[in-house]
């Protein structure tokens, strides 16, 4: 019977490729809490509560409906994972930046509801909705200690 020893090398890859799958499913479940965020806060105010998401856009009046809910919630999540991706692999402290970054773009996408709503109950909603999302994302998308390290590139 012959018994291997793994080598530091195999030791390292394998806890990359556990490292890169638990981020990739945590990444993966932090879309999907931000995207329920969203759909549960459309569902109280719509159906629920009866409120009327009309905004003002270039072409007439438009209605906040459950598809376009679902779509500007999972593009948001991808932007934010892939963004922060890239920040990963471009400098230390990624997480920090990124959060900075996200913080702004949330606060930032409150203009879209505030200056576009037809109703007051329009623009809470829907800035219940950014800020909700954007909380999500921000709490859930970073790893604890992600960030570009200085390991060799078999440990990362």
């Amino acid at each position: 019977m012959t018994t291997t020893t793994p080598t530091p090398a195999t030791t390292a890859s394998t806890r990359s490729t556990m490292s890169a799958s638990a981020r990739r499913l945590r990444r993966s479940l932090a879309v999907g809490v931000g995207t329920a965020v969203g759909v549960g806060i459309w569902l109280i105010a719509v159906p629920g509560v009866g409120a009327d998401l009309a905004v003002t856009m270039a072409e007439g009046t438009a209605r906040i409906g459950l598809g376009s809910v679902i779509v500007a919630c999972v593009v948001a999540g991808l932007a934010g994972w892939g963004s922060l991706a890239l920040l990963e692999r471009l400098t230390t402290g990624a997480a920090k930046i990124w959060a900075f970054l996200a913080i702004a773009v949330t606060v930032i996408s409150l203009l879209g509801p505030v200056g576009q709503a037809q109703s007051l109950e329009a623009a809470l909603t829907l800035g219940a909705m950014h800020l909700g999302v954007g909380a999500a994302l921000i709490g859930l998308l970073p790893m604890r200690g992600a960030g570009r390290t200085n390991a060799p590139a078999g440990d990362r």
